[in-house]
């Protein structure tokens, strides 16, 4: 199991305050501590179900959703991983902290998934937009750079299609035999 980064640790324990004075509340703050506690001990299979029951109890919240969003990437489910932050950014509408965070988990881990590139780029995009009106809970640097990271792949990619080209029907050749010229 990978080990978790200090950003994805710092970020798992911050369950807003404000979580613990709604009423009826402990329930589910409980469970998302607890899956907190279970994925930052590497046990990210035994916090995707106890952050699955904290979505049961309350699914109007976007908490458990992102760190359940989490795991599933950590255990690499990566399209689980991408729904689950689109849905976390959703219910989030209105708490920009919480977008910014299920915005950037979606760019990220649409860039970890094979051929996803272009759709990565856009989710960036989206992050950017979100983070140039909320600057105060979101990093529109951060997407900009991933943004001219991507771009600079792409261009890498379309670069090297002709030596790609050029390498296998080399091999084909070599492959077949000598050519008579």
């Amino acid at each position: 199991m990978r080990a978790l980064s200090f950003a994805t640790l710092v970020l798992a324990l911050s369950v807003p305050a404000a979580a613990q004075e709604r009423p009826g509340a402990s329930a589910y703050v409980q469970r998302v501590q607890q899956g907190i506690a279970l994925l930052t001990a590497g046990d990210a299979g035994g916090s995707i179900n106890v952050f699955r029951q904290a979505v049961q109890l309350d699914g109007n919240r976007p908490e458990a959703i992102y760190y359940l969003a989490c795991a599933n990437r950590l255990t690499g489910s990566l399209e689980e991983a991408v729904r689950g932050f689109e849905r976390a950014a959703d219910v989030a509408e209105s708490e920009p902290r919480w977008r910014a965070r299920a915005l950037q988990g979606v760019s990220e881990t649409l860039e970890r998934m094979h051929g996803r590139v272009e759709d990565a780029r856009r989710a960036w995009q989206a992050y950017v937009q979100f983070a140039d009106r909320n600057a105060t809970v979101a990093h529109p640097q951060l997407g900009r750079a991933r943004i001219q990271a991507i771009d600079m792949m792409i261009e890498q990619e379309r670069v090297y299609v002709d030596v790609r080209a050029r390498i296998a029907a080399r091999e084909r050749e070599n492959a077949t035999g000598p050519s008579r010229r």
